[in-house]
C-alpha cells in the first residue's frame, strides 16, 4: 500500500445550455485530494481552498465520508487523514460534490489495493451523486457525454480544441442543486424536447469532429434556463450578450455560475458580464480558463 495518495480532479460544468443532465465539460480549476493511511481507524480532515464556510472540516465531509462508507462497503475499512486543496467554489454549479466523490472513490482503490475501472467508476459515482455528468467529465476530462442505462452509465469523452476560449462568472452566492431543480417542470412539449436535442446534438457533433464553429441558437434552451432565471438575478441579460467574439453563453450547471465560449477578448466578455450582474446587485469574479483534456483519469497518481 502506498505511504500517501494524491487524486486531482477538474471543475466540470453540466447542461452546457442544450445538453440537460447529458454532458458536461471538464475546467482547469482544481480539487487536490490526498490521503495518508493509518494504523488505526481515526479519520482526520485539513481543508484549505475556496469557501471554506461550506466545508466541514470533519468526518462529515463529503469526500471523508465517501472514502469512509466505501471501504466499509468493501470490508476493507481503516483510518486516514485527509488533505484537501481546492480552487472549485462550492454551491455554485462547477461540480464540486461529483470532484469530490471521483476524488474520493480513486483514493479508495489505491488504499484497497483494488483495480480500478472507468464504467464501475463512474457508475458507482453517479449513484452517489444521483446523475452521471458531472462525475463522468470529472473522470475523463474533455468534453464528455453520458447516459444511465439501468445501474450502469456509459460515457464517451472528446478533446476541447486550444482554440476556444472559455469565460467562467462566478457570483459570490450559492444555489442548492435542489433548489434549482424544484423549479423545473415535469413534462415538457414535444416541440420544447425537439428544440434541445437538435442543439444538444450539434453541439456534441462539433466538439466529437474536433471543431469549435459554435453558433449562438447551440444554447438556446427550453428545459432549464428559463425556470431557473428567477433565482440568479441577471442571469436573463447575460444570456442575451452580445459580443463580436461571443460564441455562446449559458448557465454553469444549476448555477448561479454562468460559463461563456469565445474565439477571442475572453477577458472583455468576462468583464461585461460581471457588470450586467453588478447592474443587479450581484458582486463576481470573472476567470479565463483552458479546458481539462486529462481528467482525474489523468491526473490520478500514487505520490
Amino acid at each position: 500500500m502506498p505511504q500517501r495518495i494524491s487524486v486531482r480532479v477538474p471543475a466540470t460544468s453540466a447542461n452546457l445550455g442544450c445538453a440537460f443532465d447529458c454532458a458536461a465539460l471538464a475546467l482547469g480549476l482544481y480539487l487536490d485530494v490526498h490521503v495518508t493511511p493509518r494504523k488505526d481507524r481515526e479519520i482526520t480532515v485539513q481543508y484549505r481552498g475556496e469557501t471554506p464556510e461550506r466545508i466541514p472540516a470533519d468526518e462529515t465531509n463529503l469526500i471523508a465520508r465517501t472514502i469512509r462508507q466505501t471501504l466499509e462497503g468493501w470490508n476493507k475499512a481503516r483510518g486516514f487523514d485527509l488533505e484537501i486543496d481546492n480552487q472549485i467554489p462550492v454551491g455554485v454549479g462547477l461540480g464540486s460534490s461529483a470532484a469530490a466523490i471521483v476524488g474520493a472513490l480513486a483514493a479508495c482503490h489505491w488504499l484497497a489495493d483494488t483495480t480500478l475501472f472507468d464504467e464501475q467508476l463512474i457508475s458507482l459515482a453517479s449513484k452517489l451523486e444521483g446523475h452521471p455528468d458531472n462525475v463522468a467529465a470529472a473522470w475523463h476530462g474533455g468534453f464528455t457525454v453520458s447516459l444511465q442505462h439501468g445501474e450502469r452509465v456509459l460515457a464517451y469523452s472528446c478533446p476541447v480544441p486550444d482554440t476556444l476560449k472559455l469565460v467562467l462568472v462566478v457570483p459570490d452566492y450559492a444555489v442548492l442543486t435542489e433548489k434549482a431543480r424544484s423549479v423545473l417542470p415535469g413534462q415538457y412539449t414535444r416541440a420544447d424536447a425537439v428544440s434541445n436535442l437538435q442543439r444538444a446534438v450539434a453541439l456534441a457533433a462539433q466538439l466529437f469532429s474536433g471543431k469549435a464553429d459554435f453558433h449562438r441558437a447551440f444554447f438556446h434552451d427550453r428545459w432549464h434556463q428559463p425556470y431557473r432565471a428567477p433565482l440568479i438575478p441577471g442571469l436573463q441579460d447575460v444570456l442575451e450578450l452580445r459580443h463580436p467574439d461571443l460564441l455562446g453563453v449559458c448557465l454553469s450547471g444549476a448555477g448561479p455560475a454562468v460559463l461563456a465560449f469565445a474565439r477571442a477578448n475572453a477577458a472583455e466578455i468576462g468583464e461585461a458580464i460581471r457588470q450586467l450582474l453588478a447592474a443587479h446587485g450581484i458582486t463576481s469574479q470573472p476567470h479565463v480558463l483552458a479546458a481539462d483534456n486529462l481528467g482525474a483519469k489523468g491526473w490520478s497518481l500514487p505520490a
